[in-house]
């Protein structure tokens, strides 16, 4: 067995160990239990659950315009698929993220697309990615003082001082060339430190290869990724809502602010424990009791993180099952020629 394969195992059992400690004392971190969560989950009826289906798959759909638009040639129904199926990667192995693109690359090269366009798909999803939810976070910053307890929220706050920097930072490198050099020089010298790595002349390259997408994108691109972005909001409502949970507007939409932030540190697949104890703690020192925060977001979490497990696998044995025929047929017509 090689370094690397034992460092991969060690790594997904550390991961696994601190998800699943994370996920037993996640009430007793907030001041709750799991009796108390399960019996306010218990509530949950069918028909919400539909409803709520429904909302989390509406904003999977417009998700999947930005997608469309990030590669030109690429459909909706295709994009839900690359969406789905990385999600579902992304949210059962360690550092899934990696393997999740993996993914997304064989499927976009046998859908006849080039390695570029994929890299320049890559690149502009990703940041929009990133930008979509330090918006959210600036957004819930400038919100401060319309929440119902500034004082509450003070407490939550040492998340967000890094967000204005970061977003002056992008705004400033895709603005301008010069910019751009500096920051990959920058990286170059950053990263030189534990690897050997050439990365200033990349950088440039990657702002044109944003650039030249997001000129022809940006209109579906923006629609997309709001309609996404309020219906996640909407999802979090319900999910309080059904519940019976009486939160504000501005408490959830910061409990939102929180839950984007820390899914752009995936310590564990998918950040689960992470966001749940983060997210629920924001909350409750936002004035939220323990068991009902605790068992509306754990439903949230229940679509936007566990629900895309299963339906991004159904997805993948599926164009796993076409790409087989795909092969099997034409070894059948090369068979015939021969």
């Amino acid at each position: 067995m090689t370094k690397a394969w034992w460092r991969r195992v060690a790594t997904s059992v550390l991961s696994g160990l601190g998800t699943a400690v994370l996920v037993v004392f996640l009430p007793r971190a907030v001041g709750a239990t799991w009796a108390g969560v399960g019996s306010v989950l218990g509530r949950v009826s069918a028909g919400a659950l539909l409803a709520l289906a429904i909302v989390w798959f509406a904003g999977l759909w417009a998700h999947s315009f930005v997608l469309a638009a990030s590669l030109p040639g690429l459909t909706k129904r295709r994009g839900l698929t690359l969406s789905l199926t990385g999600s579902a990667v992304a949210n059962v192995l360690p550092l899934g993220g990696a393997a999740g693109t993996g993914l997304n690359f064989a499927m976009v090269r046998r859908w006849g697309f080039t390695r570029a366009a994929f890299g320049g798909f890559l690149a502009v999803t990703t940041l929009l990615n990133i930008v979509s939810k330090l918006g959210v976070v600036a957004v819930a910053l400038a919100m401060v003082p319309v929440l119902h307890s500034a004082r509450a929220f003070g407490s939550t706050s040492l998340l967000f001082l890094p967000v204005p920097v970061a977003v002056v930072a992008v705004v400033w490198v895709l603005a301008d060339q010069h910019a751009a050099t500096a920051a990959g020089v920058g990286f170059d010298k950053l990263i030189g430190l534990f690897r050997p790595s050439r990365p200033a002349h990349r950088i440039p390259e990657l702002r044109r290869s944003i650039l030249r997408v997001l000129r022809t994108g940006w209109r579906p691109m923006t629609t997309g990724m709001l309609a996404y972005l309020a219906l996640q909001l909407a999802l979090l409502w319900l999910c309080f809502h059904v519940l019976g949970i009486a939160l504000g507007l501005p408490v959830l939409f910061t409990a939102l602010a929180v839950e984007r932030l820390l899914t752009l540190v995936p310590i564990t697949p998918g950040a689960a424990g992470v966001v749940e104890v983060g997210t629920i703690a924001a909350l409750v020192a936002l004035g939220g009791d323990p068991a009902g925060v605790a068992a509306a977001f754990l439903l949230f979490r229940g679509f936007t993180y566990l629900m895309e497990i299963p339906v991004g696998g159904v997805l993948l044995v599926g164009w796993l099952g076409s790409q087989h025929r795909v092969r099997r047929t034409a070894a059948g017509l090369d068979a015939v020629r021969g």
